[in-house]
């Protein structure tokens, strides 16, 4: 990535997918958006289609690999959890962080073997499963102690 001034900048290694710039303008853009079940990385491609940066090869694959069985098998015997997960009890939901409709929708979908943006599915699941142990958590509590603050 270029900045303002013109300066290379690269971050973590090297990797121009970690760069500040690019994780910026890709959090840019509102979550569904980002992609769709019938297309694969469509951020990168509309960013490097035609630039020597990112072989065509790449970005006309369509899957990293044969994992989207297992994914699909795991989400099909984990629905009835996850359905219960993210339903009316959804901690994402009440925050308005999420919209349960079609966070059920994508897992009836998934669990049928149906095309899913598992890319988004997966981050809410973790999300939410995150945010349940973290309210459940004994929550810290602070003390002033001799002028200085200290946790217990």
């Amino acid at each position: 990535m270029k900045t303002e001034a013109g300066a290379r900048t690269m971050t973590a290694g090297g990797n121009p997918f970690l760069d500040n710039e690019v994780i910026r303008a890709c959090l840019a853009v509102p979550a569904d958006e980002r992609g769709a079940p019938g297309a694969y990385k469509p951020l990168l491609d509309a960013a490097f289609a035609g630039s020597p940066v990112v072989p065509g090869f790449v970005l006309a694959r369509a899957a990293k690999g044969g994992f989207d069985a297992l994914a699909y098998a795991g989400l099909r015997a984990g629905a009835p959890v996850l359905k219960d997960l993210l339903g009316p009890s959804s901690q994402l939901a009440a925050l308005g962080l999420v919209t349960e409709q079609p966070v059920a929708d994508a897992l009836t979908r998934a669990a049928a073997g149906q095309p899913t943006a598992q890319g988004a599915l997966h981050p809410v699941v973790a999300a939410e499963v995150w945010l349940r142990q973290h309210t459940a958590a004994r929550a810290a509590w602070w003390e002033e102690v001799g002028g200085r603050v200290a946790a217990a």
